[in-house]
């Protein structure tokens, strides 16, 4: 369910709502209050379809795993982020499931006997819905303000809007008295990869977004400025984007060489795996707040995020490298979920400056190289 779909949401919300109220109702009448099984030998995860919330989501199944080493963990995924999916350690087995077929999904869910089912997802009725409907053992889940999911859950947990969805993730998975601490990881396949010359100077920039893109992008102009200041002799900017960017991709590669900018385009075909190479291969990554910017934060590459609506607190990269740039003035960083557009400014991209990014870039690329000076001066001192 695609969270930028109006017409999507509404629907979950009328037709979700009923249906998860009443359910929870019935099932109320005919069991008992439950409590967390004794013995769990399968557990089941799930979460929104986001690419970015499924990196996320990463370090909760490696606290999950840790905890149960020996239980079978099931990732129930969507067509969205199963190529994401693939990248999760500590999953045994994936299944996937097309929420806008409801007796067809709630039939596989429940044929898994699952003993806990956690649900990581914050707005999705019809997630909730399933969850209720699984047939799991015992199921926790997030209450979140305004949604009307609680009732799906033996445990609910508060979902914040004042805390980033990392740390929400990690409270939903206290709440379930397992401990946490992993951060972010993805396992990366090696692949043959179209090289790049070793003494090129990569770095990635990402200008589009999923969700109301066009309130989300920074001009095309303030990209070019960006470049032109932070390029060298040897550098090489790679523009990546998704198959449905390719026009997008190719119109500003234009641009940039006409500004005389050693320009690259790259177009992901491969579920995220070249993507991720080429990304590791960079020496910087700039990137409006997205998926792609959390999967390069996780790989450890130095990244920059253009937040603008996007509140950085609330969904800025999570990694050893990163800055995240707010907007100035009033009103911006106030996406939550993901949708809340209407009613809110529509030039928060806008109003972060060229020289905004330029600084944080230079102080980003400065503690690296503070960083790697130290280890290397250790290192000649043992």
């Amino acid at each position: 369910m695609q969270r930028g779909s109006r017409s999507n949401r509404l629907l979950d919300f009328w037709v979700g709502v009923p249906v998860l109220a009443t359910g929870a109702a019935l099932l109320r009448c005919v069991r008992r209050r439950r409590s967390w099984p004794e013995k769990i030998e399968k557990i089941g995860v799930i979460c929104s379809p986001a690419l970015g919330d499924t990196i996320l989501f990463s370090a909760a199944v490696e606290d999950v795993r840790k905890s149960f080493p020996n239980a079978q963990m099931i990732h129930i995924c969507m067509k969205q982020n199963l190529a994401a999916a693939e990248l999760l350690q500590g999953i045994d087995r994936r299944i996937h499931v097309n929420i806008t077929r409801p007796f067809e999904t709630i039939g596989r869910i429940r044929a898994e006997k699952l003993d806990v089912l956690l649900d990581f997802s914050a707005w999705q009725r019809i997630i909730a819905f399933y969850t209720l409907m699984s047939g799991a053992g015992f199921t926790v889940g997030f209450r979140s303000p305004g949604q009307h999911r609680a009732a799906a859950y033996d445990l609910v947990v508060e979902h914040q809007r004042d805390r980033h969805e990392l740390e929400n993730f990690r409270a939903l998975v206290k709440a379930a008295g397992i401990p946490t601490g992993s951060a972010p990881r993805l396992q990366i396949p090696q692949i043959e990869v179209q090289p790049l010359r070793e003494e090129n100077d990569i770095i990635v920039l990402h200008l589009w977004a999923g969700t109301q893109s066009a309130l989300r992008e920074w001009p095309e102009d303030s990209w070019i400025k960006l470049a032109s200041a932070i390029s060298t002799s040897k550098t090489v900017f790679v523009i990546t984007g998704a198959p449905s960017d390719k026009p997008k991709v190719e119109q500003f590669w234009r641009k940039a060489q006409t500004a005389g900018l050693n320009v690259v385009p790259f177009i992901g075909n491969d579920r995220f795996i070249s993507l991720a190479h080429l990304l590791r291969r960079a020496r910087l990554v700039v990137s409006v707040n997205t998926g792609v910017m959390h999967l390069a934060a996780v790989l450890g590459t130095p990244t920059v995020s253009i937040n603008g609506p996007t509140d950085n607190r609330r969904w800025g990269p999570m990694g050893k490298w990163v800055e995240g740039i707010s907007a100035r003035g009033e009103g911006c960083g106030f996406l939550h979920l993901g949708f809340e557009f209407e009613g809110n400014p529509t030039d928060c991209m806008e109003r972060t400056s060229v020289d905004q990014v330029v600084a944080a870039v230079e102080r980003l690329l400065k503690r690296v190289s503070a960083t790697t000076a130290e280890k290397i001066s250790v290192g000649l001192g043992s």
